[in-house]
């Protein structure tokens, strides 16, 4: 079987060199084309930057469709090793799904992560739709997606215009893994969401900044973006205070 072409800007990534690392985990349906840009001024700040394509993401809904949890946190997991055997600390990353595989990650590697920042995190969702995944899964193989959930017209998502069912129900049964995973979580940690979010409810910020078992940790609202809010309006605050929270948790000066 041949390999499925991947979209023209939906490739993964790597940018950048020096002792801090970032590990960039992009969201469901979507591609690393929504952390890019925040790789890109990370790593112009010193910061080696790797921004993994989680497999089924960049080529076509029906690829994702086959794909399954264990496979993406492999990904993850196998790009945060080798991030970690190139650096002398990494802080990892993660925007809405990727938020959900970035604290599942952090937990298994508590003594080994600088810090977790998540972006529009999932731990949960409030989809009416997700008590019938199961089912859902078995009858339909897609549904309207829910990408671009953007303000700023100029801003854009490359992602898929369906929502595979079977990969939205693999979905749900990590974030629940993730949710559980949240207490046992002592890394410093930055959670930031958009307040007029419409994907990722917005009360997952306020579960997650509550639940996590750090003490240092921060919760920052956006007013004026959606759900992608590394490509919308507050992107500039979000990039800032990304590295701002690297900047101060790092023991190397940047």
């Amino acid at each position: 079987m041949s390999e499925l072409q991947v979209l023209p800007g939906a490739e993964e990534f790597a940018f950048g060199e020096g002792p801090v690392g970032a590990l960039l985990v992009h969201g469901f349906t979507g591609s690393p084309q929504s952390m890019r840009t925040l790789g890109e001024y990370l790593s112009e700040r010193g910061i080696a930057v790797v921004g993994p394509r989680l497999p089924g993401h960049g080529t076509t809904w029906q690829d994702l469709n086959t794909r399954t949890g264990e496979e993406w946190m492999q990904t993850v997991e196998t790009a945060f090793h080798h991030l970690a055997s190139q650096t002398e600390e990494v802080f990892v990353v993660g925007l809405s799904f990727g938020g959900t595989l970035a604290i599942d990650l952090v937990a298994r590697h508590q003594d080994e992560v600088a810090g977790l920042v998540t972006l529009a995190g999932m731990v949960f969702s409030k989809d009416p739709r997700r008590h019938l995944a199961p089912v859902v899964s078995r009858l339909v193989a897609s549904l309207p997606g829910l990408s671009n959930d953007v303000a700023d017209p100029e801003g854009k998502e490359i992602a898929y215009d369906r929502t595979p069912t079977r990969a939205a129900h693999a979905v749900l049964r990590f974030a629940r893994r993730a949710q559980a995973a949240l207490p046992q979580i002592t890394t410093p940690t930055l959670v930031m969401h958009a307040r007029q979010d419409h994907t990722v409810h917005p009360s997952n910020a306020q579960y997650i900044h509550d639940r996590i078992g750090s003490t240092d940790k921060e919760l920052v609202w956006f007013d004026r973006s959606y759900h992608v809010i590394t490509v919308d309006y507050e992107k500039d605050q979000v990039f800032e205070r990304t590295f701002n929270f690297i900047k101060e948790h790092s023991k190397h000066a940047l």
